[in-house]
């Protein structure tokens, strides 16, 4: 379930070099937090081309044969859709933050397809942190990203990353 954020609408940050470059560990994400950003729409050769590597099936590969499925054209991988809304967030904020991996995805899913030419919007929400009871280095960051086409909802996802404390650390 999305947040409700009205009333922390200060809390939400475009995806820029000022703001993400300011997250290097635990203590610098409050729950609320969200950052935004757009992924591109993909052309159909994108779409056919990751399906032919990683998801073989008639509705991503092929435009005629999708035409007679209940898409009624060409979809992208529910796979391709979450790599591309995961990306910028892993490229911009964990990348250069004290991340050190996560312990899976709790939920994933697709709310409806993703067509060719259509921007997503994405939103990456905190919605819960803690330490960790076992080791004062690290705690963990409960986030949902949640992307949307014309304002309908595409992907939803729920995960948990571990990012080490400041006080915990010996490097600084």
């Amino acid at each position: 379930m999305r947040p409700d954020l009205s009333a922390n609408e200060s809390k939400i940050a475009p995806m820029n070099d000022a703001v993400v470059s300011s997250i290097k560990w635990f203590e610098d994400l409050e729950e609320g937090f969200s950052i935004e950003y757009s992924v591109p729409g993909l052309t159909n050769s994108e779409i056919i081309e990751f399906a032919a590597q990683y998801d073989p099936q008639r509705f991503h590969l092929d435009e005629h044969e999708a035409a007679k499925t209940h898409f009624g054209r060409l979809v992208a991988s529910g796979f391709q859709t979450q790599l591309l809304c995961f990306r910028p967030f892993c490229e911009k904020v964990l990348r250069n933050a004290q991340a050190v991996g996560a312990p899976g995805i709790d939920s994933l899913k697709w709310l409806r397809p993703w067509y060719p030419g259509e921007e997503l919007d994405v939103r990456v929400t905190v919605v819960s942190k803690r330490l960790s009871s076992k080791r004062i280095d690290r705690g963990y960051i409960g986030v949902e990203l949640n992307a949307e086409a014309n304002g309908t909802p595409v992907l939803a996802m729920e995960w948990v990353f571990i990012m080490l404390t400041k006080e915990g650390t010996t490097e600084k």
